[in-house]
Protein backbone atom coordinates (compact mmCIF):
# COMPACT_ATOMS: atom_id res chain seq x y z
CA UNK A 1 0.00 0.00 0.00
CA UNK A 2 1.16 3.45 -0.76
CA UNK A 3 0.80 5.65 2.17
CA UNK A 4 -1.12 9.19 1.85
CA UNK A 5 -1.36 12.02 3.86
CA UNK A 6 -4.30 14.73 3.07
CA UNK A 7 -3.65 17.91 4.14
CA UNK A 8 -6.58 20.88 4.06
CA UNK A 9 -7.32 23.88 6.70
CA UNK A 10 -10.69 22.97 6.59
CA UNK A 11 -10.87 19.76 9.00
CA UNK A 12 -14.21 18.86 7.08
CA UNK A 13 -12.91 19.10 3.48
CA UNK A 14 -10.01 16.74 4.74
CA UNK A 15 -12.44 14.04 6.37
CA UNK A 16 -14.49 14.48 3.23
CA UNK A 17 -11.66 13.31 0.85
CA UNK A 18 -10.58 10.66 3.36
CA UNK A 19 -14.07 9.25 2.65
CA UNK A 20 -14.82 10.36 -0.99
CA UNK A 21 -13.41 6.40 -2.34
CA UNK A 22 -12.14 3.25 -1.24
CA UNK A 23 -8.79 4.16 -1.20
CA UNK A 24 -7.41 0.75 -0.53
CA UNK A 25 -9.03 -1.29 -3.22
CA UNK A 26 -6.82 1.55 -5.25
CA UNK A 27 -3.16 0.52 -3.58
CA UNK A 28 -2.99 3.73 -1.19
CA UNK A 29 -3.54 4.07 2.87
CA UNK A 30 -4.83 7.37 4.18
CA UNK A 31 -2.08 7.61 7.24
CA UNK A 32 -2.79 10.85 8.69
CA UNK A 33 -4.41 14.32 8.19
CA UNK A 34 -2.76 17.38 8.89
CA UNK A 35 -4.61 20.61 8.95
CA UNK A 36 -1.99 23.73 7.89
CA UNK A 37 1.23 23.34 6.07
CA UNK A 38 3.22 23.42 9.33
CA UNK A 39 1.48 21.15 11.06
CA UNK A 40 1.91 18.63 7.80
CA UNK A 41 5.77 19.13 7.58
CA UNK A 42 6.09 17.82 11.01
CA UNK A 43 3.79 15.10 10.15
CA UNK A 44 5.85 14.38 6.79
CA UNK A 45 9.22 14.03 8.58
CA UNK A 46 7.48 11.67 11.20
CA UNK A 47 4.93 9.05 8.98
CA UNK A 48 6.84 9.50 5.76
CA UNK A 49 3.49 9.13 3.45
CA UNK A 50 4.12 8.34 -0.45
CA UNK A 51 1.88 10.96 -1.39
CA UNK A 52 0.51 14.58 0.02
CA UNK A 53 -2.56 15.82 -1.22
CA UNK A 54 -2.88 19.17 0.09
CA UNK A 55 -4.89 22.59 -0.65
CA UNK A 56 -2.90 25.45 -2.69
CA UNK A 57 -4.40 27.74 -0.18
CA UNK A 58 -3.51 27.65 3.63
CA UNK A 59 -2.52 29.93 6.21
CA UNK A 60 1.22 29.39 7.64
CA UNK A 61 2.23 27.31 5.03
CA UNK A 62 1.08 26.96 1.72
CA UNK A 63 0.29 24.11 -0.43
CA UNK A 64 3.03 25.94 -2.94
CA UNK A 65 5.38 26.83 -0.19
CA UNK A 66 5.07 23.21 1.05
CA UNK A 67 5.83 21.42 -2.33
CA UNK A 68 8.91 23.70 -1.88
CA UNK A 69 10.13 22.84 0.98
CA UNK A 70 9.88 18.80 0.03
CA UNK A 71 11.82 19.46 -2.65
CA UNK A 72 14.12 21.44 -0.45
CA UNK A 73 14.86 18.76 1.45
CA UNK A 74 15.30 16.69 -1.48
CA UNK A 75 12.18 13.78 -0.40
CA UNK A 76 11.07 11.62 -2.91
CA UNK A 77 6.74 12.43 -1.65
CA UNK A 78 4.66 13.02 -4.42
CA UNK A 79 2.51 16.20 -4.36
CA UNK A 80 -1.25 16.58 -5.68
CA UNK A 81 -2.22 19.58 -5.25
CA UNK A 82 -6.22 21.16 -4.85
CA UNK A 83 -6.86 24.09 -6.18
CA UNK A 84 -9.90 26.41 -7.27
CA UNK A 85 -10.57 27.95 -10.64
CA UNK A 86 -9.29 31.29 -9.20
CA UNK A 87 -6.26 29.34 -8.23
CA UNK A 88 -5.66 28.19 -11.55
CA UNK A 89 -1.60 30.58 -11.92
CA UNK A 90 -1.16 28.77 -8.50
CA UNK A 91 -1.63 25.39 -10.31
CA UNK A 92 0.62 26.15 -13.18
CA UNK A 93 3.41 27.24 -10.80
CA UNK A 94 3.04 23.80 -8.50
CA UNK A 95 3.61 21.66 -11.85
CA UNK A 96 6.93 23.68 -12.80
CA UNK A 97 8.03 23.23 -9.28
CA UNK A 98 7.11 19.25 -10.00
CA UNK A 99 3.76 18.44 -8.16
CA UNK A 100 2.38 15.74 -10.09
CA UNK A 101 -1.22 16.97 -10.65
CA UNK A 102 -3.26 19.73 -9.40
CA UNK A 103 -7.35 18.54 -8.81
CA UNK A 104 -10.34 21.34 -8.93
CA UNK A 105 -12.58 21.49 -6.25
CA UNK A 106 -14.82 20.27 -5.36
CA UNK A 107 -12.75 17.28 -5.89
CA UNK A 108 -14.35 14.29 -8.51
CA UNK A 109 -14.28 11.01 -7.58
CA UNK A 110 -13.40 9.63 -10.79
CA UNK A 111 -11.37 12.11 -11.59
CA UNK A 112 -9.07 11.55 -8.23
CA UNK A 113 -9.42 7.62 -8.64
CA UNK A 114 -7.81 8.37 -11.84
CA UNK A 115 -4.83 10.58 -10.56
CA UNK A 116 -4.03 7.89 -7.98
CA UNK A 117 -4.14 5.05 -10.80
CA UNK A 118 -2.01 7.12 -13.24
CA UNK A 119 0.53 7.92 -9.96
CA UNK A 120 0.85 4.20 -9.16
CA UNK A 121 1.42 3.16 -13.17
CA UNK A 122 3.83 6.35 -14.42
CA UNK A 123 5.92 6.66 -10.83
CA UNK A 124 5.42 3.98 -8.54
CA UNK A 125 5.82 1.10 -10.81
CA UNK A 126 8.97 2.44 -12.06
CA UNK A 127 10.48 2.47 -8.73
CA UNK A 128 9.74 -1.39 -7.97
CA UNK A 129 10.85 -2.18 -11.34
CA UNK A 130 14.22 -0.39 -10.38
CA UNK A 131 14.33 -2.23 -6.90
CA UNK A 132 13.72 -5.54 -8.80
CA UNK A 133 16.15 -4.36 -11.23
CA UNK A 134 18.95 -3.78 -8.35
CA UNK A 135 18.62 -7.15 -7.10
CA UNK A 136 19.05 -8.93 -10.39
CA UNK A 137 22.01 -6.46 -11.50
CA UNK A 138 23.24 -7.41 -7.48
CA UNK A 139 23.15 -11.18 -8.35
CA UNK A 140 24.86 -10.60 -12.11
CA UNK A 141 27.88 -8.40 -10.49
CA UNK A 142 28.80 -11.20 -8.14
CA UNK A 143 28.78 -13.61 -10.66
CA UNK A 144 31.06 -12.17 -13.03
CA UNK A 145 33.52 -11.06 -10.70
CA UNK A 146 37.28 -12.53 -11.43
CA UNK A 147 37.49 -14.44 -8.25
CA UNK A 148 34.10 -15.85 -8.68
CA UNK A 149 34.99 -19.61 -9.40
CA UNK A 150 31.31 -20.82 -9.88
CA UNK A 151 31.00 -22.92 -12.95
CA UNK A 152 29.52 -22.35 -16.26
CA UNK A 153 27.35 -25.69 -15.08
CA UNK A 154 26.42 -24.68 -11.98
CA UNK A 155 24.98 -21.40 -13.42
CA UNK A 156 23.13 -23.30 -15.50
CA UNK A 157 21.44 -25.68 -13.61
CA UNK A 158 20.93 -22.81 -10.70
CA UNK A 159 18.85 -20.56 -13.65
CA UNK A 160 17.46 -23.68 -14.35
CA UNK A 161 18.51 -23.28 -18.51
CA UNK A 162 19.11 -26.15 -20.55
CA UNK A 163 22.40 -25.52 -23.40
CA UNK A 164 23.39 -28.20 -25.41
CA UNK A 165 26.51 -27.22 -27.00
CA UNK A 166 29.82 -28.17 -25.62
CA UNK A 167 31.71 -24.89 -26.00
CA UNK A 168 30.91 -21.29 -24.54
CA UNK A 169 32.33 -18.14 -25.24
CA UNK A 170 31.72 -14.67 -23.71
CA UNK A 171 31.07 -11.93 -26.28
CA UNK A 172 31.29 -8.14 -24.46
CA UNK A 173 30.16 -5.75 -26.42
CA UNK A 174 30.40 -1.67 -26.53
CA UNK A 175 27.29 0.24 -27.69
CA UNK A 176 27.19 3.84 -28.34
CA UNK A 177 24.09 4.21 -26.24
CA UNK A 178 21.42 1.81 -24.82
CA UNK A 179 17.90 2.52 -23.82
CA UNK A 180 16.75 1.83 -20.81
CA UNK A 181 17.64 -0.87 -18.12
CA UNK A 182 15.38 -3.30 -19.84
CA UNK A 183 16.67 -6.84 -20.83
CA UNK A 184 18.99 -7.52 -18.34
CA UNK A 185 18.91 -11.27 -18.92
CA UNK A 186 17.69 -12.37 -21.93
CA UNK A 187 17.85 -16.12 -23.64
CA UNK A 188 17.99 -16.86 -27.48
CA UNK A 189 19.03 -19.25 -29.78
CA UNK A 190 19.44 -19.59 -33.85
CA UNK A 191 20.97 -22.58 -36.35
CA UNK A 192 22.58 -24.42 -33.51
CA UNK A 193 23.59 -21.63 -31.25
CA UNK A 194 22.15 -20.03 -28.18
CA UNK A 195 23.13 -17.29 -25.96
CA UNK A 196 22.00 -15.67 -22.82
CA UNK A 197 22.26 -11.40 -22.96
CA UNK A 198 23.33 -9.51 -20.07
CA UNK A 199 23.42 -6.08 -19.31
CA UNK A 200 26.79 -5.24 -18.12
CA UNK A 201 27.36 -1.67 -18.16
CA UNK A 202 26.06 1.67 -19.02
CA UNK A 203 26.59 0.85 -23.00
CA UNK A 204 27.72 -2.45 -22.71
CA UNK A 205 26.12 -5.95 -23.41
CA UNK A 206 27.75 -9.36 -22.31
CA UNK A 207 26.32 -12.92 -24.35
CA UNK A 208 27.16 -15.87 -23.43
CA UNK A 209 27.14 -17.88 -26.08
CA UNK A 210 26.88 -22.08 -26.50
CA UNK A 211 28.02 -23.33 -30.00
CA UNK A 212 30.17 -26.32 -31.32
CA UNK A 213 33.57 -24.74 -32.40
CA UNK A 214 34.15 -27.85 -34.09
CA UNK A 215 31.23 -28.49 -35.96
CA UNK A 216 29.68 -25.12 -36.58
CA UNK A 217 32.73 -22.40 -36.39
CA UNK A 218 30.99 -20.64 -38.70
CA UNK A 219 28.06 -20.00 -35.96
CA UNK A 220 29.76 -17.35 -34.13
CA UNK A 221 30.39 -15.01 -36.82
CA UNK A 222 26.95 -15.54 -38.05
CA UNK A 223 25.84 -14.80 -34.58
CA UNK A 224 28.44 -11.42 -35.10
CA UNK A 225 27.08 -10.61 -38.21
CA UNK A 226 23.33 -10.38 -37.84
CA UNK A 227 23.08 -9.34 -34.22
CA UNK A 228 26.01 -7.08 -33.55
CA UNK A 229 25.88 -5.23 -36.82
CA UNK A 230 25.51 -1.95 -34.84
CA UNK A 231 27.84 -2.61 -31.64
CA UNK A 232 30.60 -0.03 -31.59
CA UNK A 233 33.50 -2.48 -29.95
CA UNK A 234 33.28 -6.09 -29.50
CA UNK A 235 35.52 -8.15 -27.43
CA UNK A 236 35.66 -12.10 -27.12
CA UNK A 237 36.60 -14.16 -24.50
CA UNK A 238 38.71 -17.44 -24.92
CA UNK A 239 36.68 -20.85 -25.69
CA UNK A 240 35.13 -22.26 -22.02
CA UNK A 241 33.30 -25.76 -21.80
CA UNK A 242 30.82 -26.50 -19.31
CA UNK A 243 33.62 -26.64 -15.58
CA UNK A 244 34.80 -23.27 -16.78
CA UNK A 245 34.30 -20.25 -14.26
CA UNK A 246 32.09 -18.33 -15.49
CA UNK A 247 33.84 -15.12 -13.99
CA UNK A 248 37.22 -15.95 -15.90
CA UNK A 249 35.58 -16.09 -19.00
CA UNK A 250 33.56 -13.09 -18.63
CA UNK A 251 36.77 -11.42 -17.32
CA UNK A 252 38.57 -12.44 -20.57
CA UNK A 253 36.10 -10.43 -22.62
CA UNK A 254 36.10 -7.51 -20.83
CA UNK A 255 39.97 -7.23 -21.13
CA UNK A 256 39.16 -7.83 -25.53
CA UNK A 257 36.74 -4.97 -24.94
CA UNK A 258 38.82 -2.95 -23.31
CA UNK A 259 41.70 -3.45 -25.69
CA UNK A 260 39.56 -2.35 -28.82
CA UNK A 261 38.48 1.05 -26.99
CA UNK A 262 41.96 1.23 -26.15
CA UNK A 263 43.79 0.81 -29.90
CA UNK A 264 43.08 2.83 -32.72
CA UNK A 265 41.13 1.09 -35.60
CA UNK A 266 40.48 -2.16 -33.64
CA UNK A 267 36.54 -3.00 -33.64
CA UNK A 268 37.24 -6.46 -32.91
CA UNK A 269 39.78 -8.24 -30.18
CA UNK A 270 39.79 -11.64 -29.01
CA UNK A 271 41.41 -12.39 -25.88
CA UNK A 272 44.83 -14.50 -26.55
CA UNK A 273 47.21 -15.23 -23.16
CA UNK A 274 50.38 -14.18 -25.02
CA UNK A 275 52.83 -12.52 -22.32
CA UNK A 276 54.32 -9.35 -24.43
CA UNK A 277 56.11 -8.18 -20.89
CA UNK A 278 58.49 -9.83 -21.68
CA UNK A 279 59.93 -8.83 -24.74
CA UNK A 280 59.65 -5.26 -23.48
CA UNK A 281 61.85 -5.86 -20.58
CA UNK A 282 65.10 -3.86 -22.11
CA UNK A 283 63.26 -0.72 -22.80
CA UNK A 284 61.72 -1.15 -19.00
CA UNK A 285 64.76 -1.48 -17.42
CA UNK A 286 66.59 1.24 -19.74
CA UNK A 287 63.18 3.28 -18.87
CA UNK A 288 64.29 2.62 -15.22
CA UNK A 289 67.57 3.61 -15.56
CA UNK A 290 66.78 6.83 -16.59
CA UNK A 291 64.64 7.43 -13.68
CA UNK A 292 66.91 6.55 -10.74
CA UNK A 293 69.73 8.99 -12.53
CA UNK A 294 66.52 11.56 -12.99
CA UNK A 295 67.26 12.08 -16.59
CA UNK A 296 64.23 14.04 -18.08
CA UNK A 297 65.57 13.95 -21.71
CA UNK A 298 66.13 10.04 -21.25
CA UNK A 299 62.83 9.73 -19.23
CA UNK A 300 61.14 10.90 -22.04
CA UNK A 301 62.74 8.90 -24.66
CA UNK A 302 62.02 5.80 -22.88
CA UNK A 303 58.25 6.61 -22.59
CA UNK A 304 58.12 6.97 -26.36
CA UNK A 305 59.69 4.35 -26.87
CA UNK A 306 57.68 2.05 -24.47
CA UNK A 307 54.72 3.42 -26.05
CA UNK A 308 55.56 3.12 -29.89
CA UNK A 309 56.15 -0.32 -28.68
CA UNK A 310 52.75 -0.98 -27.12
CA UNK A 311 50.86 0.56 -30.04
CA UNK A 312 53.16 -1.13 -32.79
CA UNK A 313 52.42 -4.93 -30.61
CA UNK A 314 48.90 -4.11 -30.60
CA UNK A 315 49.33 -5.10 -26.63
CA UNK A 316 45.79 -6.30 -24.78
CA UNK A 317 44.98 -3.19 -22.18
CA UNK A 318 45.90 -5.89 -19.18
CA UNK A 319 49.13 -5.92 -20.31
CA UNK A 320 49.37 -2.38 -20.79
CA UNK A 321 48.42 -1.82 -17.29
CA UNK A 322 51.34 -4.14 -16.24
CA UNK A 323 54.03 -1.94 -18.07
CA UNK A 324 52.50 1.21 -16.61
CA UNK A 325 52.44 0.08 -13.06
CA UNK A 326 56.04 -0.84 -13.11
CA UNK A 327 56.67 2.64 -14.44
CA UNK A 328 54.06 3.77 -11.05
CA UNK A 329 56.88 1.62 -8.95
CA UNK A 330 59.75 3.02 -10.36
CA UNK A 331 58.55 6.30 -9.57
CA UNK A 332 57.50 5.70 -5.76
CA UNK A 333 61.01 3.68 -5.42
CA UNK A 334 63.44 6.90 -6.75
CA UNK A 335 61.48 9.81 -6.23
CA UNK A 336 59.53 8.73 -2.72
CA UNK A 337 60.22 12.33 -0.86
CA UNK A 338 59.10 13.98 -3.64
CA UNK A 339 55.87 15.80 -4.83
CA UNK A 340 56.36 13.66 -7.91
CA UNK A 341 54.82 10.64 -6.24
CA UNK A 342 51.28 12.27 -5.65
CA UNK A 343 50.92 12.93 -9.49
CA UNK A 344 50.72 8.85 -10.26
CA UNK A 345 48.89 6.07 -8.59
CA UNK A 346 48.76 2.16 -9.42
CA UNK A 347 45.56 1.46 -11.58
CA UNK A 348 43.85 -1.28 -12.87
CA UNK A 349 42.84 -1.83 -16.77
CA UNK A 350 39.43 -1.04 -16.30
CA UNK A 351 40.72 2.28 -14.62
CA UNK A 352 43.31 3.24 -17.50
CA UNK A 353 40.31 2.48 -19.81
CA UNK A 354 38.26 5.04 -17.76
CA UNK A 355 40.86 7.93 -17.26
CA UNK A 356 42.77 7.92 -21.20
CA UNK A 357 41.31 7.38 -24.23
CA UNK A 358 44.79 5.80 -25.98
CA UNK A 359 48.16 4.89 -25.32
CA UNK A 360 49.31 7.65 -26.50
CA UNK A 361 47.53 9.73 -24.31
CA UNK A 362 48.44 7.46 -21.27
CA UNK A 363 52.16 7.82 -21.64
CA UNK A 364 51.81 11.54 -22.13
CA UNK A 365 50.02 11.49 -18.44
CA UNK A 366 52.81 9.99 -17.34
CA UNK A 367 55.50 12.45 -18.89
CA UNK A 368 53.91 15.31 -17.39
CA UNK A 369 54.67 14.02 -14.09
CA UNK A 370 58.66 14.71 -15.04
CA UNK A 371 57.96 17.83 -16.25
CA UNK A 372 58.88 19.58 -13.58
CA UNK A 373 61.97 18.07 -11.17
CA UNK A 374 62.14 17.33 -7.39
CA UNK A 375 62.78 20.83 -5.20
CA UNK A 376 60.67 22.88 -7.55
CA UNK A 377 58.31 24.51 -5.35
CA UNK A 378 55.20 26.54 -6.42
CA UNK A 379 54.08 29.35 -3.75
CA UNK A 380 50.33 28.60 -3.14
CA UNK A 381 49.10 30.34 -0.27
CA UNK A 382 46.95 28.89 2.57
CA UNK A 383 43.90 30.65 1.45
CA UNK A 384 44.31 28.86 -1.83
CA UNK A 385 44.51 25.81 -0.89
CA UNK A 386 41.23 25.95 1.21
CA UNK A 387 39.55 27.64 -1.79
CA UNK A 388 40.54 24.33 -4.23
CA UNK A 389 39.54 22.15 -1.66
CA UNK A 390 36.25 24.22 -0.65
CA UNK A 391 35.46 23.45 -5.14
CA UNK A 392 35.84 20.08 -4.68
CA UNK A 393 33.68 19.83 -1.83
CA UNK A 394 31.18 21.31 -3.79
CA UNK A 395 31.71 19.96 -6.78
CA UNK A 396 32.31 16.21 -6.29
CA UNK A 397 29.56 15.00 -7.88
CA UNK A 398 31.16 16.79 -11.26
CA UNK A 399 33.14 14.68 -14.07
CA UNK A 400 36.08 16.59 -12.50
CA UNK A 401 39.55 15.37 -13.44
CA UNK A 402 42.38 16.69 -11.75
CA UNK A 403 44.12 17.63 -14.73
CA UNK A 404 40.92 20.01 -14.77
CA UNK A 405 41.70 21.41 -11.86
CA UNK A 406 45.59 21.40 -12.63
CA UNK A 407 44.32 23.85 -15.71
CA UNK A 408 41.35 25.83 -13.44
CA UNK A 409 43.91 26.98 -10.59
CA UNK A 410 47.07 26.99 -13.09
CA UNK A 411 48.91 24.58 -10.67
CA UNK A 412 51.27 22.27 -11.76
CA UNK A 413 49.20 18.37 -12.01
CA UNK A 414 52.17 17.22 -9.56
CA UNK A 415 51.79 20.06 -7.42
CA UNK A 416 48.12 20.24 -7.11
CA UNK A 417 47.89 16.48 -5.63
CA UNK A 418 50.77 16.99 -3.51
CA UNK A 419 48.94 20.04 -2.04
CA UNK A 420 45.52 17.70 -1.32
CA UNK A 421 47.54 14.54 -0.20
CA UNK A 422 48.91 17.05 2.50
CA UNK A 423 45.29 18.69 2.92
CA UNK A 424 43.31 15.56 3.03
CA UNK A 425 45.42 12.94 3.93
CA UNK A 426 45.07 11.38 0.80
CA UNK A 427 45.07 11.44 -3.25
CA UNK A 428 42.73 13.26 -5.20
CA UNK A 429 40.73 10.58 -6.67
CA UNK A 430 40.31 8.42 -3.01
CA UNK A 431 38.97 11.60 -1.72
CA UNK A 432 36.62 11.87 -4.33
CA UNK A 433 35.50 8.54 -4.56
CA UNK A 434 34.93 8.28 -0.43
CA UNK A 435 32.63 11.76 -0.46
CA UNK A 436 31.03 9.98 -3.52
CA UNK A 437 30.23 6.65 -1.71
CA UNK A 438 29.78 8.29 1.71
CA UNK A 439 26.78 10.46 0.05
CA UNK A 440 25.75 6.90 -1.64
CA UNK A 441 25.64 5.08 1.70
CA UNK A 442 23.41 8.06 3.16
CA UNK A 443 20.73 7.42 0.16
CA UNK A 444 20.33 3.86 0.04
CA UNK A 445 18.96 4.81 3.43
CA UNK A 446 15.91 6.09 1.12
CA UNK A 447 13.68 3.06 -0.16
CA UNK A 448 12.11 4.86 -2.79
CA UNK A 449 15.70 5.56 -4.90
CA UNK A 450 16.80 2.88 -6.72
CA UNK A 451 20.37 2.44 -6.66
CA UNK A 452 20.67 3.62 -10.13
CA UNK A 453 19.28 6.72 -9.36
CA UNK A 454 21.64 6.73 -6.23
CA UNK A 455 24.33 6.13 -8.98
CA UNK A 456 23.62 8.85 -11.37
CA UNK A 457 23.22 11.33 -8.37
CA UNK A 458 26.62 10.92 -6.93
CA UNK A 459 28.11 11.41 -10.15
CA UNK A 460 28.58 7.52 -11.70
CA UNK A 461 27.15 6.38 -14.72
CA UNK A 462 27.82 2.96 -14.68
CA UNK A 463 26.33 0.86 -12.20
CA UNK A 464 28.84 -1.60 -12.46
CA UNK A 465 31.96 0.83 -11.71
CA UNK A 466 30.03 2.09 -9.05
CA UNK A 467 29.40 -1.39 -7.18
CA UNK A 468 32.84 -2.20 -7.62
CA UNK A 469 33.64 0.45 -5.69
CA UNK A 470 31.46 0.45 -3.14
CA UNK A 471 32.11 -3.22 -2.42
CA UNK A 472 35.63 -2.04 -2.36
CA UNK A 473 35.13 0.95 0.09
CA UNK A 474 32.96 -0.65 2.39
CA UNK A 475 32.90 -4.52 1.92
CA UNK A 476 29.77 -5.55 0.86
CA UNK A 477 27.46 -4.59 -2.28
CA UNK A 478 24.99 -1.33 -2.21
CA UNK A 479 22.21 -3.52 -2.54
CA UNK A 480 22.90 -6.10 0.70
CA UNK A 481 24.31 -2.56 2.50
CA UNK A 482 20.33 -1.51 1.65
CA UNK A 483 19.11 -4.86 3.07
CA UNK A 484 20.93 -4.74 6.18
Amino acid sequence: MYRVLIVDDEPWVAKGLKALIDWESQGYTVIGEAYDGIEAMEAIAKLKPDVVISDIRMPGLNGIELLESINLQGLQTKVILVSGYAEFEYAQKALRLGAFDYLLKQVDKNKLTETLQRLKNEVFAKHTANQELDLLLDDLFELIEPDNNIKISNFLINRELAFEFPHFRFISCLYLHLSGWDAVRENAAMNDIQWIRFRTGLNKMSYLINYDEHKNPVGLLDFVSIHLAEVEYIGFGSIGVYSSPIGKLYQESDIALSSSCFLPEQRITEYKATDHTAALSRLVLKLEQAIKGHKRDLIEQGLDELCEECVARRMPIDQISMIYNQIVMFVYKYYGNSDLVHGIEYLTYSQIVRTSESVQQLFERITVIFERQPGEEQLISKEMVKIIIHYIDSSYTEDISLSMLSRQFNISLGYLSALIKKETGTTYSDYVVAKRLNLAKELLGDASLSIQEIVERVGYKDYFHFNKLFKKHFGITPSKHRKE
